[in-house]
């Protein structure tokens, strides 16, 4: 991938901009000394929900991993809710009345999983405070940019593990950004706000690394949970390189990697709605497109930007728990949208609140005619991730499509626009189209989170879902396999009919029900998310 230059700005050293950018950072170090009576008085807050941290009184408390139960049902009038929900949306807060710029450690979360897929470290302290700290060296004078800037770099304070790699960079001589796995751990603390100014790292990308992460992106075995988020923002930019989104709607990476953690940003503390499955459904969206290439070809741009966008952020700020939940204890979301696609509604105006924040607005260059197309696209696709409209939704497209040339599919924008949520949509209830690895980890977490929401329906006093009692082993393995029957695999059937090569998705359903099937009859558990060997029939163009 070529480099794009960007042009470098600002005084000398000693400058006023140099004392702004003073300002804005943080020494993660420093903070991990200081005790929670001064962390309070400065403005930060441990990462969790523990008491000790509850009871820190500051008024900007943040957590990034908030708990469904912060999702309290309607207590306050809708008069209220509505004005806090303004002022809030006016401060650049989501609709919860948290502001996702205040929840920026981005990365905090280590890739080695406990039970419920994503560790957590209380350890790790936020930076709630411009004003807070000894800023970083800066390592890029502006004495020396403008020579940087002919490798694509930019003047930035940078961690020191971000430091030894920009000189090994420019030792090298090579234009490589990428870091190992372990360069930007929660250790590394990654910057208190969107890393507007920092190195182009993603523009940095060579065509090697490029080929790499096609590699490993390449198949339904990928596993989200063995990168960092700043990994999985370059596996994400390659994705959408790899469409041609990148130069068709000159999309600034600086933009783009300010999108995409502003998104991980919104995944609550909960154990299967969290950014590892806003990724896995864009992960997903793009493979099954990148396995029909005719299909790929005959859809537009926008609906393709609109299907890879609609993905990532399709459930943006989702609570851990459903819109029958919502509804049952009159929350204040179930109010303002009629109890009509509840979250569907929330996820896409959380996704447009964040796009409409200039340092996150990948859309900035996009044509106005080509800006509508894609939000018609992305408003469909989200709308429809609503479970209450799976059979609608697969009964019309079999209708739509049937015996249709792909040239009469991609017709006109309203059929495009039902492939695309279909695509989506099958993304999004994909988990027993994937090996049994990864299915049956993502079935745990789903399992998991179902048993949190009846603890808080018992809690409220509100009936009890049906199908989240009693899952023990039996009867998580019913579920998965009434999951299959009922909604996966019809759904791929109808989707089959425009994208045919979903073979393999098939085949891993398949091998997934018999498992599912086996640990029902006798209920064995021993078939672990990390048994078993993976097949070569679970890669693409490797």
């Amino acid at each position: 991938m070529s480099s794009k230059k960007k042009k470098g700005g600002g005084g000398g050293k000693g400058s006023g901009k140099e004392k702004e950018l003073m300002n804005s950072s943080w020494a993660y170090e420093s903070a991990r000394n200081l005790d929670k009576t001064h962390l309070a008085n400065i403005g930060i807050a441990p990462c969790g929900t523990s008491p000790e941290a509850e009871a820190v009184p500051f008024s900007h408390k943040r957590s990034l991993n908030r708990d469904a139960a912060s999702f309290e049902p309607l207590d306050e009038t809708e008069e209220e809710k509505t004005t806090k929900y303004n002022n809030s949306s006016r401060n650049g807060s989501d609709n919860f009345g948290v502001g996702y710029l205040d929840e920026s450690t981005f990365g905090s979360r280590p890739r080695e999983a406990d039970k419920h897929g994503a560790a957590h470290e209380d350890s790790i302290y936020k930076v709630m405070s411009h004003n807070f700290g000894k800023a970083k060296e800066q390592i890029i004078r502006n004495d020396s940019a403008h020579s940087l800037r002919s490798k694509g770099l930019e003047a930035a304070y940078m961690s020191k593990r971000d430091e030894e790699e920009v000189q090994r960079l420019k030792s090298r001589g090579s234009k490589t950004g990428k870091s190992n796995r372990s360069s930007f751990s929660a250790e590394d603390a990654e910057h208190s706000q969107l890393l507007t100014g920092q190195v182009d790292w993603l523009h940095l990308m060579s065509d090697e690394e490029h080929r790499e992460n096609m590699k490993a992106l390449t198949g339904l075995e990928f596993s989200v949970w063995d990168y960092s988020q700043r990994e999985l923002v370059g596996l994400a930019w390659s994705m959408y390189y790899d469409a041609d989104l990148i130069e068709e709607f000159q999309i600034p990476a600086e933009k783009f990697h300010n999108f995409i953690l502003a998104i991980f940003a919104k995944s609550h503390d909960v154990p299967y709605h969290n950014y590892f499955h806003y990724f896995i459904v864009l992960h997903t969206s793009w493979l099954l497109l990148k396995l029909n290439p005719i299909v790929m070809s005959n859809l537009t741009k926008t609906d393709i930007l609109g299907c890879l966008t609609g993905a990532i952020g399709h459930d943006a700020d989702h609570p851990g728990l459903t819109n029958s939940f919502l509804s049952a204890t009159k929350h204040w979301l179930s109010i303002r949208y009629n109890d009509l696609s509840v979250l569907e509604n929330h996820h896409c105006a959380t996704t447009y609140t964040i796009l409409s924040r200039d340092e996150c607005n990948i859309f900035c260059n996009l044509k106005s005619e080509d800006w509508k197309a894609t939000r018609n696209v992305i408003v469909s696709a989200i709308l429809n991730t609503d479970m209450a409209r799976h059979f609608n939704l697969v009964a019309n497209f079999d209708k739509m499509f049937k015996n249709k040339t792909m040239y009469e599919c991609c017709a006109n924008r309203n059929l495009r626009n039902q492939i695309v949520s279909m695509i989506v949509h099958c993304a999004d209830i994909s988990n027993p189209v994937k090996p049994w690895f990864i299915a049956k980890r993502f079935a745990d977490s789903v399992a998991e989170e179902f048993r949190k929401q009846v603890e808080q329906e018992k809690s409220h006093g509100v009936p009890c879902t049906p199908h989240m009692l009693g899952l023990d082993t039996k009867g998580q393995a019913k579920m998965e396999l009434g999951f299959i029957d009922v909604f996966t695999w019809p759904a791929m059937v109808a989707l089959n009919s425009v994208l045919p090569n979903l073979e393999v998705c098939f085949q891993n359903m398949e091998q997934n029900r018999e498992f599912w099937q086996d640990i029902m009859e006798s209920n064995l558990s021993s078939r672990s998310s990390s048994g078993g060997k993976l097949s070569d029939q679970n890669s693409f163009g490797k």
